[in-house]
Parts: C-alpha cells; sequence; structure tokens
C-alpha cells in the first residue's frame, strides 16, 4: 500500500549554500546529514513544514548525483520518493506490470529501490518502505 510522498530529491553543487537560501527565503530546517562513501555523495534532509527534501550534493566524479549534474551542472530536480508498505512486495507488483526497477537496496537502514525514467515516463522515482534515512 502506497503511503504518500516521503520526499523530493534534488541534485546540488553545495548543500550549505542552497540550505542557507531555502532556509533565508522559507525557513527551511536541516533535519539530518549523511555521508554516502560508496555512493559518493552527501544527503541532507530539510523540511519547510511537512514537506521533506533531499539535498545531494557529489562527493566524486562516479556517482550517480556527480554523473547526473554532468548534463545539469547547476543541479536540479533527481527524483521523487513514494512511501509504501512492503518494499519488495510493491517492486514484485511493479515488475509484474512490466515496470523496470533498479537500484535494489534492501539492506541496512535505508531501504530503497528505483523506477527507470523509462519505465516512469521520464520521472525517477524511489521506493522505500523505511522513509526518509531509514525512519518508519
Amino acid at each position: 500500500m502506497i503511503k504518500g510522498i516521503d520526499h523530493i530529491g534534488i541534485a546540488v553543487k553545495s548543500i550549505d549554500e542552497t540550505l542557507g537560501f531555502m532556509k533565508d527565503a522559507f525557513g527551511a530546517e536541516e533535519v539530518k546529514r549523511i555521508d554516502y562513501p560508496q555512493l559518493q555523495q552527501v544527503s541532507s534532509s530539510v523540511k519547510i513544514k511537512d514537506t521533506t527534501f533531499e539535498l545531494m550534493q557529489p562527493t566524486g566524479p562516479d556517482g550517480a548525483i556527480a554523473q547526473f549534474m554532468k548534463n545539469s551542472p547547476t543541479g536540479g530536480f533527481h527524483h521523487i520518493s513514494v512511501l509504501c508498505d512492503d518494499l519488495e512486495k510493491l517492486v514484485g507488483e511493479l515488475e509484474g506490470k512490466g515496470l523496470k526497477i533498479i537500484g535494489k537496496m534492501y539492506d541496512g537502514p535505508d531501504r530503497v529501490a528505483f523506477i527507470h525514467p523509462k519505465s516512469g515516463k521520464g520521472l525517477l522515482i524511489e521506493l522505500t518502505d523505511t522513509g526518509t534515512y531509514g525512519k518508519k
């Protein structure tokens, strides 16, 4: 069962600069910042009222965010995250409907999988049953 939108992912050159802008303009609050060395990125969970954003800054040239920013050097919208009850079940149902699922990461506190943009009509859609940064 789908619970709703978990967060909106945004690729940025600098978390600190973007966060400063969001604080000044909208009263945003950083909730958590996590380094993902294996993904070559740092992510910051930022709240504006009831909406959560994930600001993602590349830390190396080979990570997904650095690759994304080769085509979008200023950064921008990267993905939307959908919260569900049971990730493996939802992935199975979507694959049964012919959707291509990539980046299945079922171990660890951040349980995610992604609907490939070709299956998502141009949108990269993250699926999670743990919510932002492993929090159900």
